[in-house]
């Protein structure tokens, strides 16, 4: 009997872990906000790098 309780209850546990996730959550809009945010970030940083190799190159001439 015990084993059986045992059983069930993994059962029960493992069809409560569904893999889908929900089609929409309250942190979707935050998350993709903070993902623009994190493409701007690299946007700047790579344009401030070309921006320092061009300085470079003109002061090496």
């Amino acid at each position: 009997m015990g084993k059986f309780l045992l059983a069930a209850a993994a059962l029960v546990l493992l069809n409560a872990c569904d893999t889908e996730s929900p089609e929409k959550t309250v942190w979707d809009d935050q998350l993709k906000t903070m993902d623009k945010a994190r493409d701007a970030q690299q946007r700047v940083l790579d344009a401030a790098e070309l921006q320092r190799k061009a300085i470079e190159q003109q002061t090496q001439q």
